[in-house]
């Protein structure tokens, strides 16, 4: 139960953070995987931030009006569309990482620098473990 009391603290606090800039957790957590990952189809996109495809068309649809990100249809498969940050998109994935970095330093300020890195390197594992191909 640690865990999940944690996660949620931590959700809620980056939500407010991320909120202040008028931008929603999910919409972040699309620009972030886009910037780690590259250009993703839909369905890669979905799959690894484990949205419903009708909840991600909504939210992709948001973003692109925005002009965060582009949707072209993939040239080998013209069914399927790749998705990929803009440079708008870069641009505020940098101001929004900087909101949710801040509220970070908030959650993590009774550890030490060595206890940080520490938590850090464990929850890598456990991700690593907990979500690794086809399980995330």
């Amino acid at each position: 139960m640690l865990i999940f009391r944690l996660a949620r603290v931590t959700g809620y606090r980056i939500g407010q953070a991320l909120e202040s800039l008028q931008i929603r957790t999910n919409e972040f957590a699309v620009l972030h995987h886009l910037h780690r990952a590259g250009p993703l189809s839909q369905q890669e996109l979905g799959g690894a931030l484990r949205i419903n495809p009708s909840n991600l068309v909504g939210l992709l649809d948001a973003l692109e009006a925005d002009g965060l990100i582009v949707r072209p249809r993939d040239p080998a498969d013209r069914r399927r569309h790749i998705v990929g940050l803009t440079a708008a998109g870069q641009k505020r994935l940098v101001q929004d990482k900087a909101a949710v970095s801040e509220a970070e330093q908030e959650l993590l300020a009774p550890l030490s620098r060595d206890e940080r890195s520490q938590l850090h390197d464990l929850l890598e594992r456990l991700a690593g473990h907990s979500c690794g191909p086809g399980r995330c």
